[in-house]
């Protein structure tokens, strides 16, 4: 005779649906949880593809359940970047308006970003797209400090660090805005100059344009935000290698340095010769390469 087990335990009535809730995940329960949640498995789209539903004419507010993921890599480190991230996935990159200060402490360089997007505004300034809230004069408005937690969670980059990807000044494209790249043996043609000039009035720093040259005479602009920390600092002189986002407002590509990442020769300007502030990555003179930004789909 075949004998079959039998759990002994009396079962008394409203008693397994108490465990049963504890098993639930916590995440999924979006009545009681105003934080970001995300129940796994959710589908990933690209940067390219949500940067694809702004057609530039008007802003677009994002209604559907889109999730990108990617690399942090630019934020307000040394004030390079005010009031905004760049996050970076296989596919492109997009900058995101965000109150905060310092956001660097939130999402430094490095960091993987996943960010939910329904309930956002995509816009297009000057002819590159932002993510944020309704847009004003100056491009996408800020997503409020106190509502960050609702769009945006971050996790450990597991040892790897954004690549920047080596271009010439002629192979900058579309494609390449909001990326990180790398421009090497350059030189400033406006050595001498600080980054920034100064206001005579007001004695205050402006947002300043200068140029780098590289081996063939080809020149590219270097923007740099009256914020920055070393605005008042003499540019590096000599040949060298400058790191970056590439920008575009109006027809025109320009670079704007990231963690002071300026290599060159002449002057040692980089991160390591100022003191190291929280969400700063460790420098060194080898260029990142370690990893390429996450792959998301479409």
């Amino acid at each position: 005779m075949k004998t079959t087990a039998r759990n002994s335990l009396p079962i008394l009535p409203g008693l397994l649906v108490l465990p049963i809730l504890l098993t639930l995940p916590a995440g999924c329960d979006r009545a009681t949880q105003p934080e970001f949640t995300v129940c796994p498995p959710e589908p990933q789209n690209s940067v390219a593809y949500l940067k694809s539903l702004c057609d530039g004419k008007s802003s677009v507010a994002v209604t559907q359940d889109i999730i990108i993921r990617g690399f942090v890599t630019a934020n307000d480190l040394y004030g390079e970047f005010y009031r905004t991230i760049v996050v970076e996935d296989a596919s492109g990159g997009i900058a995101i308006a965000a109150e905060g200060s310092p956001l660097a402490d939130l999402y430094p360089f490095g960091i993987v970003a996943t960010i939910r997007c329904n309930g956002l505004t995509l816009c297009d300034y000057g002819g590159k797209i932002q993510l944020g809230t309704t847009p004003g004069d100056d491009g996408a408005g800020c997503i409020p400090r106190e509502e960050l937690a609702r769009y945006i969670r971050t996790e450990p980059p597991g040892g790897e660090t954004p690549s920047a990807q080596f271009l010439t000044f002629d192979a900058v494209s579309a494609r390449h805005i909001d990326t990180r790249v790398r421009f090497d043996d350059v030189r400033f043609a406006d050595a001498g100059k600080t980054w920034c000039d100064t206001d005579p009035e007001t004695g205050r720093t402006v947002a300043t344009e200068r140029v780098i040259v590289d081996t063939r005479g080809r020149t590219f602009t270097v923007r740099t935000a009256a914020t920055c920390a070393y605005a008042k600092e003499p540019l590096p002189q000599g040949t060298g290698s400058l790191y970056g986002i590439i920008d575009y407002f109006a027809g025109k590509y320009s670079l704007r340095v990231t963690n002071r990442e300026a290599e060159f020769s002449g002057t040692a300007t980089s991160s390591a010769a100022s003191p190291r502030t929280a969400g700063c990555p460790a420098r060194t003179t080898q260029e990142f390469t370690a990893a390429t930004p996450p792959t998301a789909y479409p």
